[in-house]
């Protein structure tokens, strides 16, 4: 994934002195205790003393690098929604890999479907939902959030591309079509967390593999 995003983040500098790695490990604390209460309870449940006193973290500092409650916020909420998309695309470009690709890329594309289809996605699909939201009503974030996502579909359509390469995927078909349908696929079951009942994981990695497969070139 790309880094142009970073910055939404704080400024994090050169990785080099004792000092700096201190500061830096102190915004990672900061926003994965806020990602945790996010998680939890959303945005209501983000109380800076709490999150100080999680991490061990100075109430200062949370000002120092974030500016106020709103911008440690969306800065755990914007490093979730980079995260696992890019997880997701390295996983697809490591099915690539192999001495036969094609039947690498099916077994492990199951593997991907599972993750996809884990009730554990649940809170990261909402998360996103959260910030795509947000930023639509917040004019200073939706550049960054654009950004990402394009960025994401961008990574996406190369990974794409390489499997038509690889003679895994159909080449008659428009790659940034495909990209958007893999993507709206992987968000769209968000809507599972407000249903009653849940699919089978199983049955449903089953299904989206069925529906991942047919974009493969049929002998």
């Amino acid at each position: 994934m790309s880094d142009q995003n970073n910055h939404l983040l704080p400024e994090r500098g050169p990785r080099v002195r004792a000092r700096q790695q201190r500061a830096i490990d102190k915004i990672d604390a900061l926003i994965e205790a806020t990602a945790a209460a996010l998680e939890r309870e959303g945005e209501a449940g983000v109380r800076i003393a709490e999150i100080c006193d999680v991490t061990g973290v100075a109430y200062g500092t949370v000002y120092h690098h974030f500016g106020d409650r709103n911008g440690l916020i969306r800065a755990a909420q914007f490093a979730r929604l980079r995260d696992q998309p890019g997880q997701d695309i390295a996983a697809f470009a490591d099915a690539l890999n192999g001495d036969d690709p094609t039947e690498n890329f099916v077994i492990q594309l199951l593997d991907i479907c599972r993750g996809l289809a884990d009730p554990a996605r649940g809170p990261v699909r909402l998360v996103r939902t959260s910030v795509l939201t947000t930023a639509q009503h917040d004019p200073e974030f939706l550049p960054a959030v654009t950004e990402l996502e394009t960025q994401v579909m961008t990574d996406l359509v190369v990974t794409i591309d390489q499997a038509k390469a690889a003679g895994i995927a159909d080449p008659a078909l428009d790659s940034l079509a495909l990209a958007s349908y893999i993507a709206a696929v992987a968000y769209g079951l968000v809507l599972i967390e407000f249903n009653e009942h849940r699919p089978d994981q199983e049955h449903l990695a089953e299904v989206i593999l069925r529906g991942l497969t047919a974009f493969m070139p049929q002998d």
